[in-house]
């Protein structure tokens, strides 16, 4: 492709998840296009970037948020990018442009990484009365109302902090047991409950894992309440679908991830969940300038991928080369996903659960293994202190 073909050519990045993470920091040593050819823009609706891995460890209180917390406005600058603090509101990719923040911004490249969200947000009183930690950067108002609540209780001995953990996967199991260690650390009575509308917690492991997790939660006083969905958010109880319900001074809302608003607002490529649908080069099927990584796409050929955070960080080379072979002409790579991946669960005692091809168990190794890839990680990647 001639120079000429890239003079003044725009690539927005929607989002600050790992894969833009990697592409910003390789960037800034090592320029995406020749100087004065390429016009980079970040848009992010958060100024950091909490890295998902180490998010549960920080909600207990073992890591400073400076420890998995990336500066996404750092490292646009860093990267010559021009950082737009805003939300994206809807892709029109027939004329090349993205609502950001009520105003059209117009790209000849588009790159997504804004993770999922919750599912079920629509369910009553989720939006106004419920905690998150999808996208990650949401756990930081979850450790803030938190924090609070300790403080108001602690030292009450008649008066137990109450929180609801809607959702009993791995996400939620983690969640749980951080914020009962982070209770018991601020010296209030954290008592923990975990709805899950599956019959068991943690429903897409195997039963070793299962088996494990549900003496862990028996041995922290957390209690669970499995083949029960939350059907309505209260501020002081969550109601379950059977008329009963569940006395609540805090709820965290993580049933599960569900496609992004913007997607459904946008007239693009999606699978049968409502993912971003892009080939193996993660580029948008139907061959338009639109890419992505992460939780919000959905792979063609992998229709039951799970939304976990080792494959966005494999994603993250591969969506760098295809947005520099796009920009050069150059050869595409594509993206084979793994078969399958250790599992750490973070079980909040400086243990971990591990699990692997159907075998599982429960050690301090496992968690000095977490521990040491996750901080690694972060290392891989300069960040503003």
């Amino acid at each position: 492709m001639a120079l000429l073909e890239l003079a003044a050519r725009r690539l927005v990045l929607l989002g600050g998840g790992h894969a833009h993470v990697h592409l910003l920091s390789r960037a800034a040593s090592e320029p995406l296009a020749p100087a004065g050819t390429l016009e980079l823009v970040l848009v992010s609706p958060f100024e950091r970037h909490l890295y998902s891995g180490m998010v549960p460890g920080w909600l207990q209180g073992t890591y400073i948020e400076a420890e998995l917390s990336f500066d996404l406005r750092a490292l646009a600058a860093a990267a010559g990018a021009r950082f737009v603090q805003a939300t994206a509101q809807c892709i029109d990719s027939a004329a090349g442009r993205v609502d950001v923040g009520g105003e059209w911004l117009p790209y000849d490249l588009l790159s997504l990484d804004i993770g999922s969200e919750p599912a079920g947000r629509d369910t009553p009183g989720v939006r106004e009365h419920a905690s998150t930690v999808r996208p990650m950067n949401r756990a930081v108002a979850l450790r803030q109302r938190a924090e609070a609540l300790f403080a108001s209780l602690a030292g009450l001995r008649n008066r137990e902090s109450a929180i609801v953990v809607a959702g009993g996967g791995a996400a939620g199991v983690e969640v749980a047991l951080a914020l009962a260690r982070l209770g018991r650390l601020r010296g209030a009575r954290p008592a923990v409950t975990i709805v899950e509308a599956s019959p068991t917690i943690v429903p897409e492991f195997p039963a070793p894992v299962r088996h494990l997790a549900e003496r862990i939660l028996a041995a922290r006083d957390i209690r669970w309440c499995t083949g029960r969905r939350a059907a309505a958010i209260e501020p002081d109880r969550v109601e379950l679908d059977d008329g009963s319900h569940v006395v609540s001074d805090l709820t965290v809302w993580l049933p599960g991830a569900s496609a992004p608003q913007l997607l459904e607002r946008s007239a693009v490529p999606k699978d049968s969940r409502g993912y971003l649908l892009v080939s193996q080069t993660l580029q948008a099927i139907d061959g338009t300038p639109l890419f992505g990584a992460g939780d919000c796409i959905g792979i063609a050929g992998f229709p039951a991928l799970a939304k976990a955070g080792v494959y966005a960080v494999r994603e993250s080379p591969i969506l760098e080369h295809t947005l520099r072979a796009t920009l050069a002409g150059g050869v595409l790579r594509r993206y084979r996903p793994q078969a399958t991946f250790l599992a750490l669960l973070n079980s909040a005692d400086g243990r971990a659960i591990w699990s692997w091809r159907g075998l599982a168990g429960h050690s301090r190794f496992a968690w000095w293994l977490k521990d040491r890839i996750d901080r690694g990680f972060m290392k891989r990647y300069p960040r503003k202190r």
